[in-house]
């Protein structure tokens, strides 16, 4: 009877531990923190918004009984830990719900370099269901336009 209290108290801090970001506030965290190039920036700002709405905490379950997590919807089948999963990132799956998104970012970097090894240069993206339906085709320059305005150089110019 004392577990059920204790784990709902443990579901309360995990998710007080989210965050959702806005489109530019993410591109700049992206920019400034990772140093990503903007070519990668818009293509992760993409990704963010249409699997998980930039929330950190987002966990859905799959038809074949794998979870995606976190910002990226990172699965636990192949990439993190899980009973059953390869746990190629070699984190456990819950380090990808934190607003902290350093472990997501770097999972979500090789999650890309895998697959552009598997499917080849330029196709890293496509193992997101949400890059081929959503961002493959868009002109994504246009899509980051307002962030993009604030500057030449950077994102965000300080």
């Amino acid at each position: 009877m004392r577990v059920l209290p204790l784990a709902l108290l443990v579901g309360l801090l995990a998710v007080s531990d989210a965050k959702v970001f806005r489109e530019c506030e993410f591109a700049e965290l992206l920019e400034t923190r990772y140093c990503l190039s903007r070519n990668d920036i818009k293509n992760w700002v993409c990704i963010a918004e249409f699997e998980s709405s930039f929330n950190t905490a987002a966990i859905n379950r799959n038809r074949n009984r794998s979870t995606d997590y976190g910002i990226f919807q990172i699965n636990n089948k192949y990439w993190c830990g899980s009973d059953y999963g390869k746990n190629v990132c070699g984190i456990p799956c819950s380090d990808l719900m934190s607003d902290d998104i350093t472990a997501a970012v770097r999972c979500a970097e090789t999650v890309r370099r895998d697959t552009e090894r598997y499917k080849g240069r330029g196709k890293g993206y496509t193992a997101w269901v949400a890059y081929n339906s959503k961002c493959k085709n868009r002109d994504l320059d246009q899509y980051m336009a307002e962030c993009w305005s604030r500057g030449s150089n950077s994102v965000f110019p300080f």
